[in-house]
């Protein structure tokens, strides 16, 4: 069999394992894939230790070359977001399909197809007697749930992780390649606005007694001003400027993702005087208010004047910014702006994450970039990420290695979405470029 064939069969088998790890329901499914990884990298020569006691099971594989070889860490994430035939997908979600040049499943691209790009690559190397490279393979089981297990897990045996290199696929591409630069840190809170005991009567009190809802939207509207920039004093102090090279990496990017983004159906971009995309979402610290409840909501009305409103922000950090600095220019906006009828309590706080920016001059890195040019024929876009990938922050801090991240998958893949996919021809260029980087 081709590396593709061997890799859709693969592939088809592990997606059929509904590890979904948001819902703990779905424990039998993470059960059975990670018995199933660990079935397949013993089969194939792999030294293999499965880690439990951070959260799901995290696999560790390895497989020695010589000691003369440089050490390559690769990973990957097992569990994939929860999904339903009911939600629209063309078909079964869990059941491998093609359609268009593309297969489509559950994972496919966020993120077992995009492993398992690796994984075939490697195996393959290791029965042609072709690998040049030391291997441990990393697979966890908690990234869509930000569940932290295998940041202790570097902290506690950081000796199994110890490598020249780490190699992380799990991005998105514009159908050209891609080397990411950065990633935005970020942390969610909920913030309490009460101006009440309890709600009240309108008519009793309408006019005269404050609403918490009138208060929360007044809050989320101080927060920017005119152009979509944050009006919160200092909080971009400290974001970075882009260099001159760094713009125009910026400005190759937006070119060809144009089309990708009109797909989102906005009619315009906040993106200020002559800034592109890349430089707004890469560079810079925001609020993203992304939760407000307030009084009554159900089926008919109730005249009600709300006691109480509930925001959910979700907060992105630009690279040289920090978590609680950030945090405490939002704890300084709610004190300064809540109007003394009312409270601002923050009453849920998770999820924070550095900031991070890699250095992409290693020799690795340029080798990377190099081989994607040749396979690819196209020259390597740069992505500066407004997203988060934390373990790409624990990597470069426990172990001071700034990982190769490249995208292998079509950025039209709808990741998280309906009928998620994979673009053919992009698997057999991955597939191609993964044996050449590896061998």
């Amino acid at each position: 069999m081709t590396n593709f064939e061997t890799y859709r069969s693969l592939v088809a088998e592990l997606l059929a394992k509904q590890s979904i790890s948001t819902d703990p329901g779905f424990k039998s499914g993470i059960e059975a894939t990670v018995t199933w990884l660990n079935d397949y990298f013993a089969e194939n020569g792999f030294t293999v230790e499965r880690v439990d006691g951070y959260g799901n099971p995290i696999v560790v594989a390895k497989y020695h070359v010589a000691d003369d070889k440089e050490t390559y860490f690769v990973y990957g994430h097992y569990d994939v977001q929860p999904a339903n035939q009911e939600d629209g997908w063309d078909a079964d979600p869990f059941t491998l399909t093609e359609k268009d040049g593309k297969l489509l499943g559950r994972g496919i691209v966020d993120n077992k197809g995009q492993f398992m790009i690796h994984l075939v690559s490697i195996i393959n190397l290791i029965k042609t007697g072709k690998l040049q490279k030391n291997i441990v393979f990393v697979v966890e089981g908690d990234e869509e749930t930000g569940g932290g297990g295998i940041s202790e897990l570097f902290e506690a045996r950081p000796e199994l992780f110890k490598a020249d290199q780490y190699v992380i696929s799990d991005g998105e591409m514009p159908y050209k390649p891609v080397v990411t630069a950065s990633f935005r840190g970020t942390f969610n809170m909920t913030v309490k606005v009460t101006t009440a005991a309890n709600n009240l009567h309108s008519g009793l009190y309408g006019g005269a007694a404050p609403s918490a809802t009138v208060v929360a939207s007044k809050l989320i509207a101080a927060m920017y001003d005119d152009k979509n920039r944050l009006a919160i004093k200092g909080f971009y102090d400290n974001d970075l400027v882009p260099t001159v090279e760094e713009m125009q990496l910026c400005q190759d990017m937006d070119a060809v993702k144009t089309g990708a983004l009109d797909q989102t159906g906005i009619k315009k971009w906040f993106t200020g005087d002559n800034n592109s995309f890349c430089e707004v979402v890469g560079f810079t610290t925001m609020i993203v208010p992304s939760g407000i409840s307030a009084g009554y909501t159900g089926n008919g009305y109730s005249n009600i004047v709300p006691a109480t409103a509930t925001l959910k922000l979700n907060v992105r950090i630009a690279a040289n910014q920090t978590v609680a600095g950030v945090r405490n220019l939002v704890e300084q906006f709610l004190k300064e702006n809540t109007p003394e009828y009312a409270t601002a309590e923050i009453i849920d706080y998770q999820s924070d994450n550095e900031p991070v920016k890699v250095d992409l001059g290693s020799p690795a890195h340029k080798k990377a970039i190099e081989l994607l040019e040749e396979v690819y024929g196209d020259k390597v876009l740069i992505d500066f990420c407004g997203a988060t990938l934390p373990v790409v922050i624990d990597i470069k801090r426990t172990f001071g290695v700034d990982p190769i991240l490249i995208s292998l998958a079509n950025d039209d893949c709808n990741m998280h979405g309906v009928n998620e996919n994979y673009d053919i021809g992009l698997i057999k260029k991955g597939l191609e470029f993964s044996e050449r980087f590896f061998g």
